[in-house]
């Protein structure tokens, strides 16, 4: 098969994995970009173009700030979360680029909405991340983690009800990330609490 049928039926992998997940157009442009120029005659020998497509969507979602975990894109793929890390990895190395994780505060609206947490909640999350990270705490975290953190101590902040299991459950990350995190976070930024549950972050 040429190459040309090759990246068509990787981009068809794109459309119908992104449109089960429901994301959003940007991140099918942008998998259909990374796999067109990373999948040529000379790489695609050996390579599944489903796979590599299957990356390049994960990828996508990174580069555009698109919370999707990387568990239910390899579900909908049926491709193994190791083989879909690793040619992520292959991906980045052939295009000589490190396309970064994308910025907790994608994960706190997530969070926020599927927890039904008020807006000044979500605001005080948003701004712990943002505080804590200039802080330089999140340097080689998870963004998953240090979101739920946030979200978690945000909540509690405001004593709004929501407690670890409940993080936990919709973030699907350990509640000793979360407890961790969430004691770093404190530890950082606990002084700049007001009275009325917010951040003096000004």
């Amino acid at each position: 098969m040429d190459i040309d049928a090759l990246r068509e039926r990787g981009d068809e992998r794109i459309r119908t994995v992104a449109d089960a997940l429901d994301l959003p157009e940007t991140v099918c442009e942008t998998a259909y970009a990374i796999l067109h120029q990373v999948y040529t005659d000379e790489t695609q020998q050996g390579r599944s173009c489903e796979v590599i497509a299957t990356a390049a969507l994960y990828l996508a979602c990174k580069r555009e700030n698109v919370p999707a975990h990387p568990r239910e894109i390899a579900a909908e793929a049926d491709v193994s979360e190791k083989l879909l890390f690793r040619r992520s990895k292959w991906i980045q190395s052939e295009l000589d680029v490190r396309i970064q994780s994308f910025n907790p505060t994608a994960y706190v609206d997530e969070y926020c909405d599927r927890l039904g947490l008020a807006a000044e909640t979500r605001e005080l999350a948003r701004n712990i991340v943002t505080v804590t990270t200039d802080r330089g705490l999140a340097s080689g975290k998870s963004p998953r983690g240090f979101a739920a953190a946030a979200v978690y101590y945000a909540a509690t902040i405001r004593r709004e009800e929501c407690t670890q299991s409940d993080v936990h459950e919709i973030a699907d990350v350990s509640k000793i990330t979360i407890r961790n995190r969430y004691q770093e976070q404190a530890e950082a930024v606990g002084d700049l609490v007001t009275d009325t549950g917010e951040l003096a972050v000004n």
